[in-house]
């Protein structure tokens, strides 16, 4: 009955999250569908019908837990306060802290900040306070970049909403109030990460941290990306298989010496009781993790079962375990981690017994094993992570044994030995040639990782992949499962021919503004099938690079045709690069300014490495003289027309352009500012259009009320961050599309807008 119900659970925790429907029907529901139960059986729980409306309250207790939207950050600008330290990302040299407020402060205007905000920060890996604690900051807080997109491949939990804060003392953090037992871990903790720092290799003191610490993010990031493609991350990093060899590991051995003592007790009972402690000290000790944790439970509870003389249920128990820790903390169930750890648990658990008898039990058993681990997690881990690693199923047979059997009890071996120095080298050199062969290993499997990238899923296909790997760990032979995957790749095949068809529209004009954050990106999808984009925002680590290339795939967009640069600002030209290294470029129209004027030469060099590639580049002179058609879409460059003029900066000198298909028009405005918009109305050129893309982020020195008059837009939509540190959109600006009854769309505050148009009618969608 537990694992019905907590799959209920679970289940209501996803929809709550995606659609926030309504709890009434399903509780109503889950009533009357209890009603015969109860007449039939009275109190009689161990009837099986009991197992619907029970899974039925659960789903619908679940459905309105988890908001789909957090509250974002509001507040910039100096702020002192209290905070309670909720976790602890230990990295290379520094450590990545998620506080949560309990009074705080600005300085400036002293408005108290709203209790329960979360901020994120950085400091020194020798600095970190305890997980728990209460302390003390003093920091520049500013809203997290957090970038909301209509795609297709839609996000399975809400994104995370903080504010990030930059320390304003190099004694950023000063302990307020912290429990004995944490101080105590977290002290541990701190001797073993320095020891392992001093006396291993860089390369085995990551691997190391990672197995014992919890410190995955150690492990510099190309590395993690190795290792995750053959399909070992759950080996380099405090999982459930970590704390079950400790746990069980630790339990054997009190059995052992408690047998060999003859207290005149259980032996088995009394190391199972002590095991309860021991295994949750332990994973406290190794990071807390949302795996490391369920784990911890299950093994907990398991062992509770034991001491009190009961048998327990593998399935039940892991059931109980989620139940337990998702109850207090629901969108711990959301996290790739905790549900990956639940698949994967629930996979090995329901395997067919292997023959006592057969030959080779123990490599069928391991394959077994592998493969159905990998089914189970596969829809996830395509889903979150844009790939299946299948050599994962080959690395979990050959490699994992070795890891679980040699470097992991090594690591722990050299942990130990931070309270015991002498002796401390061998164990060191050993675990450090376990290390190379381990890391030696991933990189001969890499090659084979060729699924690693896949297209990412729409929710047709998810469920495909769901209900496919579901239906295939269900089947006994072989005949089944190839007709199973025959069938699941037909669905998924017609499936990706409509998500084509409906991501790129043939007869139709449809103009996305991205949410990058502080920038533009307009994705411009041709009534012929072609595309076009206009600027390209952030490059680099920004997110906004990332979310542009995401989209891109997720359309099924391996071309762009037309690739717009409207001046030499990094948030309109920033993501270019890599952008370059991923997609086909037909041509780029850029102006010539930025090539003359820029100060970095980074516009330099990407353009240098477009020609390279034969990417064609047009400049105004040439586009300012003819409409560039499009199956029946036009594109006008009205400025600068017909070249740049000198006397302007970058911003004034942004090429504008008017795309009309029909009765509608678009007008892109990049950074113009009001001189330019002067010049631009003098020279008479048809500006009106339905919507504005309202320049400079709506800046208060540009859309000024002539050219407003002059465009006569409907919509118009303001592409700017949350919280930006320059205001934007100004409030001037606001008021001036207010009085002229423009609908006004901002990115900051609902992310991503497309609008859609046959010529005839225009839809809009938020």
């Amino acid at each position: 009955m537990l694992p019905w119900i907590a799959s209920a659970w679970i289940v209501g925790l996803f929809l709550g999250a995606q659609w926030q429907p309504s709890s009434g029907p399903f509780f109503v529901a889950a009533a009357l569908l209890g009603a015969w139960p109860l007449a039939r059986y009275g109190s009689d729980l161990r009837s099986g019908l009991w197992v619907v409306p029970l899974a039925m309250f659960a789903l619908s207790a679940s459905l309105g837990v988890v908001r789909r939207d957090a509250p974002p950050c509001r507040v910039r600008g100096p702020v002192v306060g209290t905070a309670i330290v909720e976790s602890i990302r230990y990295r290379q040299s520094d450590a990545l802290l998620r506080l949560r407020l309990l009074d705080a402060r600005v300085v400036e205007l002293g408005a108290r900040v709203p209790e329960g905000q979360w901020i994120s920060g950085r400091v020194d890996i020798e600095r970190a306070p305890p997980r728990g604690s209460v302390v003390r900051f003093d920091a520049e807080l500013g809203p997290r970049t957090t970038l909301r997109n209509p795609s297709p491949h839609p996000r399975l939990s809400p994104p995370a909403q903080s504010c990030w804060a930059q320390w304003r003392n190099p004694r950023p953090l000063e302990l307020q109030e912290s429990h004995p037992w944490r101080t105590v871990i977290h002290g541990a903790r701190a001797r073993v990460r320095h020891h392992l720092r001093t006396i291993l290799p860089e390369d085995a003191a990551a691997v190391a941290r990672a197995l014992v610490l919890g410190d995955g993010a150690a492990l510099p990031y190309e590395r993690r990306q190795v290792i995750a493609s053959v399909g070992l991350a759950h080996l380099f990093a405090v999982s459930g298989l970590h704390i079950a060899l400790v746990s069980g590991a630790l339990v054997a051995l009190l059995r052992w010496l408690f047998a060999g003592l003859a207290i005149g007790f259980d032996a088995r009972r009394v190391a199972a009781g002590l095991g309860i402690p021991l295994t949750l000290v332990h994973a406290t000790f190794a990071g807390g993790s949302p795996s490391a944790s369920r784990a911890a439970a299950t093994a907990a509870l398991t062992w509770g079962l034991v001491a009190a003389g009961r048998r327990p249920s593998a399935p039940a128990i892991s059931a109980a375990a989620v139940l337990l820790l998702s109850a207090p903390d629901p969108p711990i169930a959301l996290r790739p981690a905790f549900l990956l750890s639940i698949v994967a648990t629930s996979a090995i658990l329901s395997a067919p017994r292997q023959d006592a008898r057969a030959r080779w039990r123990w490599l069928s058993s391991a394959a077994t094993v592998s493969a159905r681990t990998l089914v189970a997690t596969a829809p996830l881990v395509w889903w979150w992570f844009g790939g299946v690693p299948l050599v994962g199923w080959l690395a979990n047979i050959v490699v994992l044994p070795f890891g679980s059997w040699v470097v992991i009890p090594l690591a722990h071996l050299v942990a130990i030995t931070a309270w015991i120095p002498s002796g401390a080298q061998l164990p060191a050199d050993l675990f450090s040639l376990a290390v190379r062969a381990l890391l030696a290993a991933c990189d001969t499997l890499a090659p084979l990782a060729v699924t690693q990238r896949l297209p990412p899923l729409d929710p047709a296909q998810g469920l495909i992949v769901l209900v496919a790997c579901g239906l295939l760990l269900a089947a006994r032979r072989y005949g089944p499962r190839l007709g199973i995957i025959v069938a699941a790749s037909m669905a998924w095949l017609i499936a990706e021919h409509a998500l084509v068809a409906r991501e790129q529209p043939r007869g139709r004009l449809r103009v996305s503004f991205v949410d990058v954050g502080q920038g533009d990106a307009a994705l411009i999808d041709l009534p012929d099938g072609s595309l076009a984009l206009v600027d390209t925002g952030q490059g680099g680590r920004h997110p906004a690079s990332r979310e542009l290339r995401a989209l891109l795939s997720a359309r099924r967009r391996s071309r762009i045709d037309v690739l717009v640069i409207t001046h030499g600002h990094p948030d309109h030209y920033g993501g270019l690069g890599e952008l370059l290294d991923e997609v086909a470029v037909g041509e780029i129209w850029v102006n010539g300014q930025l090539l003359v004027e820029e100060r970095d030469g980074a516009m330099e060099t990407l353009l240098s490495k477009a020609l390279d590639r034969g990417i064609r580049l047009q400049f105004p002179s040439e586009l300012c003289a003819t409409t560039h058609e499009f199956g029946g879409a036009e594109i006008e460059v009205l400025w600068p027309c017909p070249r740049y003029d000198p006397r302007l900066d970058l911003n004034d000198n942004s090429m504008t352009l008017r795309l009309s298909y029909g009765r509608h028009s678009f007008l892109l405005t990049g950074d113009l500012e009001a001189e330019a918009e002067r010049a631009l109305l003098a020279q008479g050129r048809v500006l009106s259009a339905d919507v504005l893309k309202v320049a400079h982020h709506g800046s208060r020195t540009s859309t000024s009320k002539r050219f407003l008059m002059a465009v006569r837009p409907a919509l118009a939509v303001i592409s700017s961050g949350a919280g930006n540190r320059y205001g934007h959109p100004s409030p001037i600006v606001l008021g001036r599309l207010r009085d002229a009854g423009v609908d006004v769309l901002r990115t900051d505050r609902g992310g991503g807008v497309i609008f859609s148009t046959d010529g005839a009618s225009l839809d809009v969608h938020r």
